[in-house]
């Protein structure tokens, strides 16, 4: 029985449809970062369609880390933020062994929990989740707060994708200069493109920061004893007493045997001190 090809064309058709259809969406989230226009007048410094980035960063002890990270990461979640970053690790301070049984030793490490986290918090949020944490530290080392007001930056963006439009549209075609070539012409259109697309990309980013503001947080608590009772590695290791004997027989014979050749080693020297003592005893007797 011969498969009927046409059964494919039904979900290449559709597969067609979601790419056209995801294409004109980017396209259309694309188009957000052109527009010179707002909604509302961005002269007043508290106008709703200025393009204000709010930050936050904060560094504070807690009691339990693990459990103020896991509650930041929860709430956060829960208020529609997302966990970009979260780094949990214990940062040793000192370890030392202290003996306790024959064969065993107390092993003693000091250490601090610490955590570091990067959250992206929706901006009308970001004000109770930096008072969820602090509230709840013990101690906070830091507390900085940052408002950036990036309308301008915005605008020039915006105005310069606008400016570079117009200038397309008045030299549709460009022709090379007295010594250039074919060539300069393609690189100079790909740097116009790349730069357009560089600029409509920074204010989609500044879009993206004005609805999520970045939230770092360093969270830390007091240091922390770990005591472990561990097998002696000296004692465990160490040989019998008849073996221990044997060897500093064995290494005391050694040690005899490398002077003795040391000394033998230098009987080109002794021979001359001892030619050079007699030759002054000589010298002497000649003049008594």
């Amino acid at each position: 029985m011969r498969f009927p090809f046409y059964y494919l064309g039904i979900p290449l058709l559709a597969l067609c449809a979601c790419q056209s259809t995801i294409s004109k969406e980017m396209r259309d989230y694309a188009a957000t970062a052109d527009s010179t226009s707002f909604s509302n007048d961005i002269t007043k410094l508290n106008s709703a369609s200025r393009k204000r980035v709010k930050t936050a960063d904060v560094r504070c002890r807690v009691n339990n880390v693990f459990a103020a990270t896991s509650g930041m990461e929860q709430l956060v979640t829960r208020l529609g933020g997302i966990v970009v970053e979260s780094n949990l690790q214990n940062e040793s301070v000192q370890h030392f062994n202290l003996p306790y049984t024959a064969d065993s030793v107390k092993r003693v490490q000091l250490y601090t929990p610490v955590a570091d986290l990067t959250l992206k918090v929706p901006v009308e949020h970001l004000d109770s989740v930096v008072y969820a944490l602090t509230s709840n530290a013990v101690y906070i080392d830091h507390r900085v707060v940052k408002d950036q007001d990036m309308t301008l930056k915005y605008l020039a963006n915006a105005l310069k994708r606008e400016q570079h439009e117009l200038q397309d549209e008045k030299q549709a075609k460009v022709t090379p200069a007295k010594n250039g070539t074919t060539l300069d012409v393609v690189q100079y259109k790909d740097q116009k493109v790349d730069a357009a697309i560089d600029q409509q990309m920074d204010n989609l980013q500044i879009n993206d920061d004005v609805a999520y503001s970045t939230f770092t947080v360093q969270l830390f608590q007091p240091q922390i004893t770990d005591e472990q009772i561990i097998i002696n590695p000296e004692q465990l290791t160490r040989a019998g007493f008849g073996t221990e004997l044997l060897t500093a027989l064995r290494n005391g014979a050694d040690i005899f045997r490398n002077i003795l050749l040391f000394f033998i080693q230098l009987w080109p020297f002794l021979l001359v001190a001892l030619l050079g003592w007699i030759g002054y005893r000589k010298l002497l007797l000649r003049k008594n």
